[in-house]
């Protein structure tokens, strides 16, 4: 159980990590895009708008990568999320049984202390009453 709490943990990490390098791609977008308005507002040469857009293409293309790749950590996130609480499902079925099991020991220890308490008793009275037990 540790070790799938583990593996959850790393995975969840992953997967954080994951949004927040797509969260970057996306503010450089937008921080290049204000550049291009900004830049074109001004006046620029055709090539310059050239190479923003081409910039701007690749910049898109890492973003709709890192978009799978957050698809991808979170998946594999939720698969050992249903593990872990399938074999948690099962520790606590077991403790269950395992509560039960103790449940049922101490009841038989308690009638066999109290037989064992009447026994006593009753040769108590018995050998009171001078009859041999």
């Amino acid at each position: 159980m540790d070790a799938a709490e583990r593996a959850l943990r790393v995975l969840k990490q992953q997967e954080e990590e994951a949004r927040r390098r797509l969260q970057e791609l996306e503010g450089f977008r937008q921080e290049y895009r204000d550049r291009l308005v900004h830049s074109v507002a001004g006046g620029m040469r055709i090539h310059m708008m050239r190479d923003y857009h081409a910039f701007l293409a690749k910049i898109e293309q890492a973003i709709r990568h890192q978009t799978e790749a957050v698809k991808e950590t979170h998946g594999r996130w939720e698969v050992a999320h249903k593990q872990w609480l399938a074999e948690r499902q099962k520790v606590k079925a077991y403790e269950v049984l395992a509560e039960r099991h103790h449940k049922r020991e101490l009841h038989r220890a308690e009638r066999r202390d109290q037989r064992l308490t009447d026994e006593h008793a009753a040769k108590a009275v018995l050998h009171r009453n001078g009859a041999d037990p």
